[in-house]
């Protein structure tokens, strides 16, 4: 009579345990979706506060823009490249996810550049090279542009 009570004891224990275990699952699994649905308006909240805030930013180098990202970096960028001498590359595009460039619905940031005559060799070999992607030499390429404007959209 006692062992049988003591294995439903020890049944009821591991019962208990089994339980909280699947809670704890699901609470880390609505935790995770939660997370990855609040990540969009996060981002479009993120990169609107820039928008929102360009005084600061037209009119200076784009190496101030990318210091004062400091939670979220842009991932992929595309230039927008003309055949004008006086102003070859009017603008740029930012994106802070690694989906491919042109794909829709994705947070933009779109930089209108100062006009200069910068040639756009190295940022048409940089665009090719590493599939659009935002490195460091794209990083050294824009840092020292001259930003017009700033635009955000999803």
């Amino acid at each position: 009579m006692i062992t049988f009570d003591i294995q439903k004891n020890v049944a009821d224990q591991l019962m208990k345990i089994q339980i909280n275990i699947i809670l704890v699952i699901l609470l880390l699994f609505l935790n995770g979706i939660l997370k990855a649905q609040k990540t969009v308006s996060d981002t479009l909240a993120y990169a609107k506060k820039f928008e929102t805030n360009k005084e600061k930013y037209i009119g200076k180098p784009f190496s101030l823009l990318l210091k004062d990202m400091t939670q979220m970096q842009p991932k992929k960028a595309k230039s927008d490249l003309r055949d004008n001498p006086s102003n070859p590359l009017p603008s740029t595009l930012f994106r802070f996810s690694d989906k491919d460039i042109n794909s829709a619905n994705e947070v933009t940031l779109v930089i209108t550049w100062k006009a200069d005559d910068t040639p756009t060799t190295p940022i048409e070999f940089f665009e090719q090279e590493h599939n659009y992607r935002f490195t460091v030499s794209e990083k050294n390429f824009f840092e020292k542009k001259i930003v017009k404007d700033i635009l955000v959209y999803k």
